[in-house]
C-alpha cells in the first residue's frame, strides 16, 4: 500500500512538473514593447528603455525673417552639432511650412520676436551663450522618465510605439506628444545682409502631432511604466522618407506645460 502511495504521489508531481513545464513563457509587462499576453510565466524578454536626459529646442522662424536665415540658422544647426541629445523643432510662421498645430504651440509660449528658441517652453535670450547654457543645464537633470521608441513607416502612415518608464517621482499630471518633423525643404530663405536663397534648405519642420494637440495627450500610468501606439498619416506632399516622430512626455504644471524628455 505503501508502494502503491509513493507511485501515485510521484506521478502527480511529474504531471504537475510536465503542466508547469508547459506553460508558456514570454514577456509578462503590459508596458514593454515585447509583452505577450498569452505568456503566463516571465522569461526575462521585456524591454527596458535606456535612462538617457535629453534636451528639447522650440526654435520660432520663417522663410520671410532675414535674421532666421542668418544666425537663427546658425544657432540651431551649433547646438545639435554640439549635443547628440538635443531636438529642434522648428516652428515657422509662414505659408510655405505654417501649419495650425505650429501655431497652437507658439500661442503657448511667451511672446516674442523672430527668430527665437525656447528651452522646452522657457524663454531664451538671443544668445548662442544662453541657448547653449539652457541645453546643458537641461541635459545635466535627473532622469525623470526613460523613454524608448520603435517606428514603422510605411508609404501613406507611420505607426509609431513608444515604452515610457517613471525613475522618479509620478506625482502629477503628465502628458505625451508625438511630433512629426520632416527634413530636407527647399524653400526661399531671406538673410539678413545678403540676397535670398532659393535653395535654402530647411530641418525639422513641424508637420503633424499624432493626436493633433500641442502638448499630446493625458498619460495614465500604469506600475511605473506607459505604452503608447499610435499612427500618423502621412500627407502626399511630404517626402515621406525624410520624416520622422518624436515622442515627448510634458508635465501639466497650471496651465503651462514642463519638458520632461524625448525620444526619437
Amino acid at each position: 500500500m505503501k508502494k502503491f502511495k509513493l507511485l501515485v504521489t510521484m506521478m502527480l508531481i511529474a504531471i504537475i512538473a510536465s503542466f508547469s513545464s508547459c506553460k508558456k513563457k514570454g514577456c509578462m509587462d503590459p508596458n514593454s514593447f515585447t509583452f505577450n499576453p498569452e505568456a503566463k510565466k516571465d522569461d526575462g524578454s521585456c524591454t527596458t528603455p535606456e535612462a538617457v536626459k535629453k534636451s528639447l529646442i522650440f526654435k520660432k522662424t520663417a522663410t520671410w525673417c532675414p535674421y532666421c536665415g542668418d544666425w537663427g540658422a546658425s544657432y540651431s544647426t551649433d547646438i545639435t552639432n554640439a549635443h547628440a541629445n538635443c531636438q529642434v523643432i522648428a516652428l515657422h510662421g509662414d505659408s510655405e511650412f505654417e501649419s495650425t498645430l505650429g501655431d497652437n504651440i507658439m500661442d503657448a509660449l511667451p511672446s516674442s520676436g523672430w527668430p527665437h528658441f525656447f528651452a522646452g517652453t522657457e524663454d531664451i535670450s538671443n544668445s548662442y551663450y544662453e541657448l547653449n547654457s539652457a541645453v546643458n543645464s537641461e541635459l545635466g537633470k535627473a532622469v525623470e522618465v526613460a523613454m524608448a521608441i520603435e517606428k514603422s513607416p510605411s508609404a501613406s502612415s507611420i505607426n509609431v510605439r513608444v515604452q515610457s518608464q517613471w525613475l522618479g517621482s509620478i506625482d502629477g499630471e503628465f502628458f505625451i506628444a508625438v511630433y512629426l518633423l520632416e527634413n530636407g525643404q527647399i524653400a526661399e530663405q531671406q538673410i539678413a545682409g545678403s540676397s535670398a536663397d532659393p535653395n535654402f534648405v530647411h530641418n525639422n519642420v513641424l508637420r503633424a502631432e499624432a493626436n493633433n494637440s500641442p502638448f499630446g495627450v493625458p498619460v495614465t500610468i500604469n506600475g511605473d511604466g506607459y505604452l503608447l501606439d499610435v499612427n500618423i498619416d502621412l500627407s502626399s506632399s511630404w517626402v515621406a522618407a525624410n520624416c520622422y516622430p518624436v515622442a515627448v512626455m510634458w508635465k501639466k504644471n497650471g496651465s503651462s506645460y514642463d519638458f520632461i524628455n524625448f525620444v526619437k
